[in-house]
């Protein structure tokens, strides 16, 4: 990824903090180990705008050779269907994968750069 792709991406993240008061703590803070983002609060329920712009913000926050897991709201179905396209666009060289599905019926989507 080149210096202004990741500094875009830095911009919409500071942005999405900046548009929603309660934003979730994990846009806050880089993440220097793989970990899980949890996209499966009621606030994304009818909000799938949102849950794009956090899990792109998460991948963002995570450092190169670790993975986040991306736990989307079960409204949502399958990730690939609505995630895939938008981290193709900003991280075209990420890995990608469905880890399994919750019991609550969202998905574990496992992102890699």
């Amino acid at each position: 990824m080149s210096t202004q792709d990741q500094q875009s991406d830095r911009d919409r993240t500071a942005a999405a903090s900046e548009t929603n008061e309660s934003v979730p703590s994990f846009l806050d803070e880089e993440h220097d180990a793989s970990w899980s983002a949890n996209l499966e609060r009621e606030r994304y329920a009818d909000d799938r705008e949102t849950l794009i712009e956090h899990a792109l913000a998460a991948i963002n926050q995570t450092e190169p050779d670790y993975h986040v897991n991306l736990v989307t709201h079960p409204n949502h179905g399958t990730p690939e269907e609505y995630l895939e396209a938008p981290i193709r666009d900003h991280y075209p060289d990420a890995e990608t994968s469905v880890v399994d599905q919750c019991g609550c019926g969202g998905y574990v989507y496992r992102v890699q750069q």
